[in-house]
């Protein structure tokens, strides 16, 4: 039976559907990787979750489904501390647990980004929102008086770039006098 019921739901996503066609069913996880399908008329975003001081950019939890499917540049920011920007499209009906679980999927500290502190919860990488991203990180700024000519700065500079690559992301920027550092990661 579950065959049964995998095999219309295939053959729905490779026909568009005609007004006068049902729906395809909620609930039992059907779906690709485990997404369910909706039509963009018939999805209903999640309630907003307490998100304390982190924003969002676009607002998702204010878009409709056909703007959730084609989510552009979706960038998570807590002010004075960071931001993760994820480049391109991410369609947020096909990964709607992202909407659902957000606070607990996105951790923005001093001087650290975490995208899904709980390893439990991280799904395999293209998925959700294990991803390539741009983090930028605030207040990343060397120790005061530690950096006094054009020279210190620069070896600082490439020290944190050292690091960077290190940890398995790719470096874009460090400022030092604003303490500023860019780097970009492949997934998390």
């Amino acid at each position: 039976q579950q065959q049964q019921q995998q095999q219309p739901q295939q053959q729905q996503q490779q026909q568009p559907q005609s007004p006068q066609q049902p729906s395809p069913q909620r609930g039992g996880g059907a779906g690709v990787g485990g997404a369910e399908l909706f039509e963009d008329d018939d999805f209903v975003p999640p309630p907003r979750p307490h998100l304390g001081d982190l924003e969002l950019s676009p607002d998702v939890y204010a878009l409709t489904g056909a703007e959730l499917r084609r989510v552009r540049d979706f960038t998570i920011r807590r002010p004075n501390v960071g931001e993760v920007t994820f480049p391109g499209e991410l369609d947020l009906v096909r990964e709607r647990r992202v909407l659902d679980e957000l606070p607990t999927i996105v951790r923005l500290e001093q001087g650290e980004a975490v995208i899904y502190p709980d390893h439990a919860m991280k799904p395999a990488e293209g998925e959700g929102l294990n991803r390539p991203a741009l983090i930028t990180l605030f207040q990343c700024k060397p120790p005061p008086g530690s950096l006094t000519d054009a020279d210190s700065k620069a070896r600082y500079r490439d020290r944190i770039a050292r690091m960077t690559e290190v940890k398995g992301a790719t470096f874009v920027d460090y400022d030092c006098d604003n303490g500023i550092w860019r780097f970009r990661v492949s997934h998390f």
